[in-house]
């Protein structure tokens, strides 16, 4: 075909076919055109590109949310408390409950303490955690006991009684369920002071009611401003305080216990029933303050407070940790049950 003919629109539309079905009709030349095929791999590229990074996207999009996300619920023993610090506190639970004065069964403790939990905001100020051990209780009518110990650092045989009723709890089926929180306040009980970090008497930091209006005055008038006693200034300003309030918030205990030296007595702020007798501590009344947890938790809230006010010597035996711990469960099993509040 001529050039000329070729510029003739009619002439090159029918060489135009004749040569399309040379090529179909090939099939050596059709699979040399389909198999490089320039235009499928250059869409294939991109295509595979955007899905390789929509997936990358979608893969690390988790990632990146949980970094910015607050820590789990509740972390187990071990585990990270910020980014690239790892803090085994199943460890510091072993160190600093074996340190408390009388015996204690190293198996036992070693078991529970590799129970226990830790919340994320549970430290204290200078920032040791805070753990808690939990023991499910056996009865379907369980009740929920919450035990707070060493609120106070200088009070260090109430850690004792903690670190027992956690081994005990390890070789019992309770009938009730049970959270120790066996040190509440770590820097007091490593400075052997009563207040925390801030010099700040966690036990009148609970944010009563009362608190703004009544906490600072009784502690310049009341106390001639001691500063074992100084509520801060602020209600729920200490990170032990905040602690509580999370355990109070989550766990809903129906009784709670707190363990204190050295008055010697058992102070109950509960409903008036008779109370069960108890050869090691007398029953008595203490009152309550603006900010003390039995004000925060019984009279603003119902629920009963036990405060042990223990001897500062621990007795020669085990027998009265037992005995309190089956009167609790007696207490908030049975004779509270149906109680007015």
């Amino acid at each position: 075909m001529t050039k000329k003919t070729l510029n003739h629109p009619i002439a090159c539309a029918k060489f135009c076919n004749v040569l399309l079905a040379t090529i179909l009709n090939s099939g050596f030349v059709v699979a040399q055109v389909t198999e490089p095929k320039p235009e499928a791999k250059v869409e294939a590229k991109p295509e595979t590109k955007t899905e390789a990074k929509a997936e990358t996207k979608t893969e690390s999009k988790p990632e990146v949310k949980n970094e910015s996300k607050p820590e789990p619920k509740i972390m187990d023993a071990g585990v990270s408390l910020k980014q690239n610090t790892v803090i085994n506190f199943a460890e510091i639970c072993e160190k600093t409950l074996s340190e408390f004065p009388g015996k204690y069964d190293k198996e036992k403790l070693k078991q529970a303490c590799a129970k226990t939990e830790l919340f994320p905001e549970c430290s204290s100020v200078n920032g040791v955690p805070i753990y808690h051990y939990n023991r499910i209780g056996t009865s379907k009518d369980s009740q929920k006991i919450l035990v707070f110990s060493v609120i106070h650092g200088d009070e260090v045989p109430a850690g004792s009684v903690g670190r027992y009723w956690m081994e005990r709890l390890e070789s019992i089926d309770p009938r009730n369920t049970w959270r120790v929180v066996p040190v509440l306040n770590p820097d007091g009980l490593k400075a052997r002071t009563r207040t925390n970090a801030n010099k700040v008497d966690v036990n009148r930091n609970f944010p009563t009611k009362d608190w703004d209006e009544k906490a600072l005055n009784y502690w310049k008038k009341d106390t001639k401003s001691n500063p074992r006693r100084f509520p801060g200034n602020k209600s729920n300003s200490e990170p032990e305080t905040q602690c509580a309030l999370r355990h109070l918030d989550e766990f809903k205990p129906d009784f709670v216990v707190s363990v204190h030296t050295p008055l010697k007595v058992l102070d109950f702020d509960g409903p008036k029933i008779k109370p069960p007798k108890f050869d090691y501590l007398p029953w008595k009344s203490l009152g309550h303050y603006p900010g003390s947890l039995g004000r925060y938790m019984w009279f603003e809230r119902k629920i009963p407070v036990l405060t042990m006010e223990l001897k500062e010597d621990l007795p020669n035996n085990t027998q009265p940790w037992i005995q309190l711990q089956d009167i609790i469960g007696l207490l908030v099993g049975i004779e509270l049950k149906g109680v007015p509040k």
